[in-house]
């Protein structure tokens, strides 16, 4: 005879909680730890996240360690997670520190403490990279690509912006739909 384990009702309610919630991206990384890197991304890595994103509004953001605006936003996001995460929101970072800088993308996320998961974009046709992100993109960091339910960018943020400008835009598109449309890029220098 064998020993089956059984869960109560309660059990089951809070089992079924932790499924959804984690589906939601809340709660720790896919990888278990907000330490470590979720993965690498090529350009066709990228697209397939983004497509299995649907049905959620999606924020990704290009970072890297050595960029200070990025280090000065990434809190920012985490905020963004939390706070708009059970509306329906995903926050998704990309290092685009190269391979042999791991420990301090490891280090940095050690000590963030990220609620959302992170990837490193993988070494190689950058180009390509580039055009799958966003065709005018010239790569300055921060650069943050807003997506709504339906998998269609909505909007661009490049360099740092402030929470309550990403927040504006996100609920904009929580709340109404995917109507909005729009650029929000710095000028360059």
């Amino acid at each position: 005879m064998h020993d089956q384990a059984r869960l109560s009702g309660h059990g089951r309610f809070v089992l079924a909680a932790l499924v959804v919630l984690r589906a939601a991206g809340v709660g720790p990384s896919a990888s278990g730890s907000p330490s470590s890197i979720s993965g690498e991304l090529d350009s066709a890595g990228l697209r397939e996240l983004l497509a299995a994103q649907k049905g959620r509004v999606v924020l990704v953001n290009f970072w890297a360690t050595w960029c200070v605006p990025c280090r000065e936003e990434f809190p920012d996001l985490v905020r963004l997670q939390r706070d708009l995460a059970p509306r329906g929101l995903r926050v998704l970072g990309i290092s685009t520190d190269f391979t042999g800088q791991t420990a301090a993308v490891e280090s940095f996320l050690t000590s963030t403490k990220p609620n959302f998961d992170n990837y490193r974009k993988k070494s190689g046709d950058d180009q390509a990279f580039i055009e799958t992100v966003d065709r005018v993109w010239g790569g300055e960091l921060p650069f943050s690509v807003l997506y709504g339910r339906d998998g269609r960018k909505v909007r661009v943020f490049s360099g740092r912006h402030p929470y309550e400008q990403y927040r504006a835009e996100i609920v904009k598109l929580l709340s109404e739909g995917n109507r909005q449309t729009g650029d929000a890029r710095s000028p360059r220098s």
